[in-house]
């Protein structure tokens, strides 16, 4: 694995740490926006793993129909549509004003991140 690859895997397991970290503490707009950004970098690697770069974007669907050439990838996106528009929203709403999230909503997103992670490195 490239070492640039490997740095991405890292950084995005920092982020789900941070995220589970501020789910337990009850900040989940906070742990939403970490699990976007854990899920990002998990993408984006992969990406770069594949094809040596990835498209300047944040959004996760996007990146995500880059991989769809894999039945799994298709299959998440439609099985975690909901998911995903929250991430994206969570990444956006960061920035400009707040959004609340509940706490099934980012349970939902943690296990779209797990299964994502599975689908994209699963060697």
């Amino acid at each position: 694995m490239k070492e640039e690859v490997k740095l991405y895997i890292e950084r995005a397991e920092k982020f789900r740490e941070n995220a589970e970290f501020n789910f337990k503490n009850g900040d989940y707009d906070i742990a939403m926006f970490h699990i976007e950004h854990a899920m990002q970098l998990l993408i984006k690697g992969k990406l770069l793993d594949m094809r040596g770069y990835f498209e300047r974007t944040h959004s996760l669907r996007r990146l995500l129909t880059e991989l769809k050439d894999k039945k799994e990838i298709r299959e998440f996106l439609k099985n975690y549509r909901t998911a995903l528009r929250d991430l994206e929203r969570a990444y956006i709403t960061s920035r400009y004003y707040f959004e609340e999230f509940f706490k099934e909503e980012v349970e939902q997103a943690f296990e779209a991140l797990d299964v994502l992670e599975r689908i994209l490195w699963k060697e």
